[in-house]
């Protein structure tokens, strides 16, 4: 299934239980709340998603690496081939080296966008799997029929009732110790 899919259906099922929530006056509605947790705060603001965004770094370091290799590769034989003193045979020859590398490093390129962006991905789910004790925890304790982590599927958040960032955060530090 893509990502994008992906993303459609749990806006889809989040709108839904929401509905639902608000279509049934007969639950216990003031006893069950609804919680909001911004999962890219929950990385950058705990232990463990900035371990997790520095392996991400020196994953895109290394990539960065290659493509700067690869960049080097097709200046020297754009150079060569530019040389004034190569008869035409060979010139078209180094020209046809140089188009062929030219093509090989924008793939490179594509790919590397493609890979650190699935590894950004990656990442969050890393983070938001080790955090989903806590946020079952959460609202276990707290009373909470619903903790939505898809900043997309939430309209408004009232961030003094319903953010729990800040204690996911520091729930998720905690067990880390």
């Amino acid at each position: 299934m893509r990502m994008s899919q992906f993303t459609f259906l749990r806006r889809a099922c989040a709108a839904c239980v929401l509905a639902c929530l608000a279509l049934a006056p007969g639950l216990a509605q003031a006893q069950q709340k609804i919680g909001f947790v911004n999962p890219q705060r929950v990385v950058n603001e705990t232990r463990l998603g900035q371990m997790a965004k520095a392996d991400l770094a020196r994953y895109v370091a290394e990539k960065e690496r290659l493509a700067k290799e690869s960049a080097a590769q097709v200046a020297l034989l754009r150079k060569e081939a530019d040389s004034v003193a190569l008869s035409a045979a060979e010139r078209a020859r180094r020209e046809e080296a140089y188009k062929r590398k030219s093509r090989l490093h924008e793939a490179l390129l594509q790919e590397n966008a493609r890979d650190i962006k699935a590894e950004e991905g990656k990442l969050l789910q890393y983070v938001m799997r080790r955090a989903d004790s806590v946020l079952e925890d959460i609202g276990k304790k707290g009373g909470y029929a619903i903790i939505i982590t898809d900043p997309a599927a939430v309209g408004y958040v009232d961030k003094a009732n319903a953010d729990l960032t800040d204690r996911v955060v520091r729930d998720l530090d905690s067990r880390g110790k």
